[in-house]
């Protein structure tokens, strides 16, 4: 990444109030290029908190996932099994 685009998107030092600005910058770009809406946004945002069963704002992580090679649970936040040695392809939406 070029320094200008290290610059644009590192604003401050609070990574929260930059993360703020990376997410309104690309639901921006969202919403101009595929027409969606914020009533749409709305609604996924509804729709992903209550994956764990429960409207709170949070999303909870949920339980350990199985390797698809022995079936065994893996650690979290690792990409390959501890049992089998198979390596799984890290979801970058896994909590």
């Amino acid at each position: 990444m070029s320094d200008f685009a290290k610059d644009a998107i590192n604003p401050g030092r609070d990574p929260i109030e930059r993360q703020m600005i990376i997410s309104e910058a690309i639901w921006e770009l969202l919403k101009e290029k595929t027409g969606l809406t914020d009533n749409d946004l709305v609604r996924k945002v509804r729709e992903i908190d209550l994956r764990d069963g429960v409207l709170d704002g949070r999303a909870r992580s949920g339980p350990p996932k199985a390797c698809p090679k022995c079936g065994k649970n893996m650690d979290k936040g690792s990409s390959t099994c501890i049992y089998c040695g198979h390596n799984v392809p890290a979801d970058v939406f896994s909590r």
